[in-house]
C-alpha cells in the first residue's frame, strides 16, 4: 500500500479522480495508507475520494474506514452497480468543478 501514496505523492496534483484500495495489505494497510495520504501538504489530499474495498463487512469495519478518512466502504463481492455509481457521482463531481471553473474564467 505504500506503493499508493508514493505514486499519489509523486503525480501532479489533480491526476487522480479516485483512490480505490483493497483494505488488507501487508506492509501498510489502507487505513494507514489514507491517513498518510490525508496528511500530506497538498490540496488534493485532503479533496480526492478514498474508497475502501474488502470483504470486511460489519459496521465496525466501515466506520474503522470512515474514521480513517476514507469517503466509503464497499464490501467485496462488489456490486458492478453500486461501484458505478460511487464513480459516477466522483467523475461527475469533478467534471462539474472543471465546468463551473472554466465558466468563472470566462
Amino acid at each position: 500500500m505504500e506503493k499508493v501514496v508514493e505514486e499519489f505523492k509523486n503525480q501532479p496534483e489533480g491526476t487522480y479522480l479516485a483512490i480505490l484500495v483493497d483494505v488488507q495489505m501487508p506492509v501498510m494497510d489502507s487505513y494507514e495508507a489514507t491517513r498518510t495520504i490525508r496528511a500530506l501538504s497538498r490540496k488534493d489530499a485532503t479533496l480526492i475520494p478514498i474508497y475502501a474495498m474488502t470483504a470486511d463487512a460489519f459496521e465496525e469495519d466501515r466506520q474503522r474506514s470512515l474514521q480513517a478518512g476514507m469517503n466509503g466502504h464497499l464490501s467485496k463481492p462488489l456490486s458492478p452497480e453500486l461501484l458505478y455509481q460511487i464513480l459516477a457521482k466522483v467523475f461527475n463531481t469533478k467534471i462539474q468543478g472543471v465546468i463551473d471553473s472554466e465558466t468563472m474564467e470566462n
